[in-house]
């Protein structure tokens, strides 16, 4: 179909925008760059998300803002920007220095998940996982009817699972019992090489994979695990990328990602135009001649040269689709050296922001504070998928302040996008909101601060349930709120004094030309309106 071969190709295009990449990161001038190179990738993502968006009729409305005056707009907007407000909250605001490039992060999965209708990896999802009903009940069951192989499937991916969430210790002490009760098999052998690689133990994995006599035959469950996990890898391979294994993870994830979008040409049967085969080869040329400069200037090792096994059968398109997402996630979080806000990491700042949210209720002059904590508290039970704890939250914080309006927007837009399970709580919040006295006050410029806040939490809300990414019509809101908050980091990023007139050239001319592909787009999306657009 040419609205398959289009997608395919616009695929390709994305991973000539992460050539781009990578040539920009490696200057590692000034840490903007890093903010750049993100916002450049996830543009070229945006413009298949918006593609497809167009072609399945979604549409959204989309307000065209001028570049901001502050040139730290990026760290004073949103979430962030709530907390950065009160300096008194120290600890609070350290835990989310680094946190900047995951809400980009956060952006680009959703703009990725949403554009291929992929469902996204959730903590609701993983803790059914870990329930008597889940795996526990398959490892019985494989168990009784003496299927070893199958056991160590399903302890590889309840080990997998921990991996994801950040415990790595009880994630490898998991392969490491396999590997001692299963000494034949290789698989345990490659899980635990993934993860020493994910976690900067280069040494470790080599031997690992040393012991592996044929990795050809299992190269794909070093692959799944590398992907999969990499949101829970430590921080010093992510944010400090030594030895290497920073290219070598991009390098994998690459590799894969031009293995899967040249699959799914391939499995279109030969209905590729000859200039579209021409373009897909001088990109993946491109591709090709970086990594292979790069990754030859990393020093990585032959050891992790894994080729892709083929497949005689077709492949379900979902499980392409699937794969092209992750390795998305495991090329950006290590060129900007940051980590997804999910797992362990997202627990920890949580536990954070309760013990600032009491030391701020503690300062009986300061209601701000309180309610700007309990609006991150929200935002934080939503990435995690627990939208009652977000209702609770937006509770106490109107409660704190009945004159605010932010908890009364954020709590109605969040039950509009969850939709039929929030439909009770959406009808308290609007009969609450016509009180007298209450969401009556302007807030520090309104739409301006408001919409950034509403755009973060329909895009938490997309990562805590999977299902809001792949389902119309919720699906096409994902993409407009993602838009949004990729084009305000992109244009933030071009106001960076530190550039210079070349790098500023480039990336301006990059903007440009990935703008002038998707504004008629927008023009056809202003024209819409979204069922609450009598709202937003």
């Amino acid at each position: 179909m040419m609205m398959e071969f289009g997608d395919t190709c616009c695929r390709l295009k994305e991973c000539f925008v992460i050539v781009l990449i990578f040539q920009y990161s490696s200057l590692q001038a000034h840490k903007s760059l890093r903010r750049v190179a993100l916002a450049a990738a996830v543009a070229g993502t945006v413009a298949v998300a918006l593609s497809e968006a167009e072609q399945w009729g979604i549409s959204g409305r989309i307000s065209h803002r001028g570049p901001h005056p502050d040139a730290d707009a990026a760290a004073t907007r949103g979430h962030l920007g709530l907390i950065r407000a009160h300096p008194g909250l120290q600890d609070l605001n350290s835990a989310l220095a680094s946190s900047r490039d995951a809400f980009f992060l956060d952006a680009a999965h959703a703009l990725a998940a949403s554009a291929l209708r992929v469902q996204t990896v959730t903590s609701k999802q993983i803790s059914r996982l870990h329930g008597p009903g889940g795996l526990c009940k398959d490892i019985a069951a494989a168990e009784s009817r003496g299927d070893e192989s199958a056991v160590v499937d399903f302890r590889l991916l309840q080990a997998l699972i921990d991996a994801r969430e950040g415990r790595f210790d009880e994630a490898l002490a998991a392969a490491v019992r396999l590997i001692r009760d299963s000494p034949g098999d290789p698989r345990p052998r490659l899980f635990a090489a993934a993860l020493c690689f994910l976690h900067g133990r280069s040494g470790t994995a080599l031997e690992w994979l040393r012991s592996v006599p044929d990795k050809s035959a299992h190269s794909a469950l070093f692959f799944d695990t590398v992907l999969y996990a990499m949101p829970g890898s430590s921080p010093r391979f992510v944010e400090e990328g030594g030895d290497g294994t920073v290219v070598i993870l991009m390098h994998l994830a690459t590799t894969l990602a031009e293995a899967v979008l040249l699959l799914k040409l391939e499995q279109e049967n030969g209905r590729c135009s000859v200039l579209g085969k021409l373009e897909i080869a001088v990109l993946s040329r491109l591709l090709r001649l970086f990594l292979s400069k790069h990754f030859t200037a990393a020093g990585g090792s032959k050891a992790f040269r894994f080729k892709m096994p083929r497949s005689s059968t077709p492949i379900n398109p979902s499980k392409l689709n699937r794969t092209l997402v992750q390795c998305s996630q495991a090329i950006l979080a290590p060129v900007l050296r940051a980590r997804p806000l999910c797992g362990e990491r997202l627990r920890v700042v949580r536990s954070i922001a309760e013990r600032a949210l009491l030391d701020a209720e503690a300062e009986t002059g300061d209601a701000s504070a309180a309610v700007d904590v309990n609006l991150l508290l929200a935002f934080l039970a939503a990435r995690d998928g627990h939208f009652n704890e977000a209702m609770r939250r937006y509770a106490a914080a109107a409660k704190r302040d009945p004159s605010d309006p932010r908890p009364y927007e954020l709590a109605d837009k969040l039950c509009f996008v969850i939709g039929q399970p929030a439909n009770a709580w959406r009808d308290a919040w609007q009969r609450a909101k016509e009180k007298p006295g209450r969401a009556t006050r302007g807030h520090h410029g309104d739409g301006d601060v408001l919409q950034p806040l509403l755009d973060e939490l329909v895009i938490a809300a997309a990562l805590g349930n999977g299902g809001l990414a792949d389902r119309d019509p919720n699906r096409g809101h994902v993409l407009v709120a993602a838009w949004r908050e990729v084009d305000a980091g992109l244009a933030a990023a071009l106001r960076d004094r530190d550039l210079t007139l070349p790098e500023r050239v480039q990336l301006r001319g990059l903007r440009y030309i990935l703008r002038a592909k998707i504004q008629p787009l927008l023009d056809n999306a202003t024209q819409h309106e979204p069922e609450n657009s009598n709202q937003h």
